[in-house]
């Protein structure tokens, strides 16, 4: 056993007594602020039970001032105690960890003890491929006992109410994650060619470490380990000579229409089958006997545009609202509906290789002009998982509108296919207080009920204080799907205590903004001066002028005196008022260095970028912003100087 480990038996043989629990007739954890139970680890612990029994000291002392021991069942059997992992107590009580699914935990209590069992993977714990179904039991019993949440990454966005005592009380419950993919993508690695705009180097290394962890606490993960993307990007380079007719054929040419253009493929083509599934076979995926053998088909980034006369028979009719929500200057606004062949194409991959490994899944998208469902009545079926990926259809959306984007996804599912959402909805928004949590839920929601089986969500921009309640929605719905949305928001403003109801106000005063305006919203992006994923730096002034911002510094200024005389809740409303006015400040930054202005110049805009960019070395170890992604952001947004081609670290 470790030397620490040793100490902390010591320590428990010390603290727990059983005339401690005996008095009451109950069983505690903690009574009256002191310990009177020990986590107990198996004597093989995995790294993932060891993460899960320093993320419970961590917890459980925060809420009471009483720090649990760690103790190995090789050594110590405390009167009380809470098992993790696969110890030989938990055995005696039936629990098979090797029946368990991935991921999969139990919570179990008797009359003296807590089971914390699940299964678990010895791999990093904090790995989303690494299964950690112990830790995630911990996640779930600190939930439902203690009543954490973590609102956002760091100390201060971890909510841990206060108590002197925690009873052990009844719980028998199995989970598995009911999405075998959680996956909201970093935000990690957005770089900028203006560095100074972003984090000082030190800062990126711990701001990805606290998101990291926060990530975890939330669930994130997957058991089965799918790769996807698009295809066939370098195909052209390598097949295109002797095989041109695996490839789009467009203005009666096959292949890309200039050198280096994005092309699509000839999906109707027997022999682009055969090469697929040659690929899939020569990497195993034949042979793999258990699971799924995942075979990536997603098309490239592109219009599917191929005009053979096969593809052509492959289409299904043209709805008659194919174009009704697409602006006419956007890319799919009046090319030819492909859904049906897109549909074929993935079933004949599967049907091809499922002759060779029948447990194959096709991986495949629904894209640009073949993202409504097909309307050839094609059935495919549940090996077949398609990305749900609108191209269009940003928040805020109109009722009809977002409607038909529903519809979209049901519509799908009857064809027999699975679906995982893949949308790119929260790369928008840049740093201001654009919040669509209850449209954004609603959406999430109509894809669980009908059949939504992973998620994959570009990306993760990280605008904790000004974005806050459609974040913790898009993380929480991932634990609970089902939840109803005002219960899981009532919990993140609870965080703020005293000032949680004038919390509440200031949100719904910007979630009332940003759905209201949205005509203003379609407006501004409508001419593509600025894209709503990568150059919303170039209009947030358009879109938030500087009238906006005064309703809600007032509304958190009453927050404000509500929290005050309650340290954590006056932090918190702090950290959305450093949200509120880092928002404020981009937009002015942007009225005078806006690329969209021709008028802009680097020395009209000099002193607002100084303010902006000492605030962010102020506030940057506040977490309150993904600061890197600002910075990306800006990066095509803005009239820059060359100062801000410097290291963060030196500038200003």
């Amino acid at each position: 056993m470790s030397a620490r480990l040793l100490g902390a038996a010591l320590l428990a043989s010390a603290l727990l007594s059983p005339t401690a629990v005996a008095a009451t007739g109950s069983a505690f954890i903690v009574q009256d602020g002191r310990p009177t139970a020990a986590i107990v680890l198996p004597e093989k612990s995995t790294r993932v039970v060891q993460y899960a029994a320093e993320e419970l000291v961590y917890h459980v002392e925060k809420a009471t001032g009483a720090k649990l021991p760690i103790v190995c069942e090789c050594d110590s059997t405390p009167d009380t105690a809470i098992y993790l992992g696969d110890t030989y107590a938990a055995r005696d009580t039936g629990i098979n960890i090797s029946a368990l699914p991935a991921e999969t935990f139990q919570l179990r209590a008797t009359a003296k003890a807590l089971y914390i069992v699940g299964k678990d993977e010895d791999r990093d714990p904090l790995d989303r491929d690494t299964s950690a179904g112990t830790l995630f039991g911990v996640y779930e019993w600190l939930e439902r006992e203690l009543g954490v949440r973590w609102l956002w990454p760091g100390e201060l966005g971890t909510h841990v109410p206060k108590t002197r005592t925690i009873a052990l009380r009844a719980i028998d419950l199995t989970v598995t994650p009911q999405l075998f993919q959680r996956h909201v993508r970093t935000g990690l690695g957005f770089t900028s060619g203006n560095p100074a705009l972003g984090f000082t180097s030190k800062a990126a290394e711990e701001y990805a470490a606290v998101q990291t962890v926060f990530l975890r606490r939330q669930r994130m993960g997957r058991s089965e380990k799918m790769s996807y993307g698009h295809a066939f990007t370098d195909w052209w380079e390598k097949y295109g000579k002797e095989h041109s007719d695996w490839f789009q054929l467009y203005k009666g040419k096959r292949g890309p229409e200039k050198p280096g253009a994005r092309y699509a493929m000839c999906v109707s083509n027997p022999g682009l089958h055969q090469q697929i599934v040659k690929l899939w076979r020569d990497k195993g995926g034949a042979k793999r006997t258990s699971g799924p053998s995942f075979i990536n088909a997603v098309e490239n980034d592109i219009v599917g545009q191929c005009e053979c006369e096969k593809c052509q028979a492959w289409d299904g009719p043209t709805p008659p609202d194919a174009m009704k929500y697409y602006a006419p200057n956007f890319k799919v606004y009046g090319t030819r509906f492909v859904s049906d062949r897109y549909a074929r194409f993935a079933l004949a991959i599967q049907q091809l290789a499922a002759k060779e490994n029948p447990n194959v899944v096709v991986v495949g998208y629904v894209y640009f002009n073949y993202f409504q469902a097909p309307t050839s009545g094609v059935k495919l079926n549940e090996n077949i998982l398609l990305g749900f990926c609108p191209s269009a259809g940003w928040y805020p959306r109109k009722d009809d509108e977002h409607e038909w984007y529903k519809r979209q996804w049901a519509d799908w599912r009857k064809t027999g296919a699975r679906l995982f959402f893949r949308p790119n909805y929260f790369l928008d928004a840049y740093s201001m207080p654009f919040v669509f949590a209850h449209q954004f839920a609603d959406d999430f929601q109509n894809g669980v009920r009908n059949g939504m089986v992973a998620t994959d969500f570009d990306s993760l921009t990280g605008q904790w204080a000004i974005q806050g309640p459609s974040l913790y929605l898009l993380m929480r719905l991932h634990v609970t799907p089902q939840a109803n949305p005002g219960a899981l928001l009532a919990d993140y403003y609870a965080g703020f205590g005293p000032a949680a109801s004038q919390v509440k106000a200031y949100f719904d005063y910007w979630e009332s903004y940003t759905m209201d305006n949205r005509k203003l919203i379609h407006d501004v992006f409508y001419d593509r001066v600025a894209i709503r994923w990568r150059t919303w730096a170039k209009a947030p002034h358009r879109v938030f002028p500087a009238g906006s911002f005064g309703p809600g510094e007032a509304l958190l200024a009453k927050a404000a005196a509500a929290a005050r005389g309650n340290p954590e809740a006056t932090a918190r409303v702090e950290f959305l008022q450093t949200g509120l006015a880092h928002a404020k400040l981009c937009a002015e930054v942007a009225q005078q260095l806006t690329l969209a202005d021709p008028e802009s110049t680097v020395e009209r805009g000099k002193g607002k970028l100084a303010e902006l960019l000492a605030f962010r070395r102020k506030h940057e170890r506040e977490w309150f912003a993904n600061l890197g992604h600002n910075a990306w952001v800006e990066d095509l947004s803005w009239k820059l100087a060359s100062e801000t081609k410097q290291p963060a670290d030196f500038y200003p």
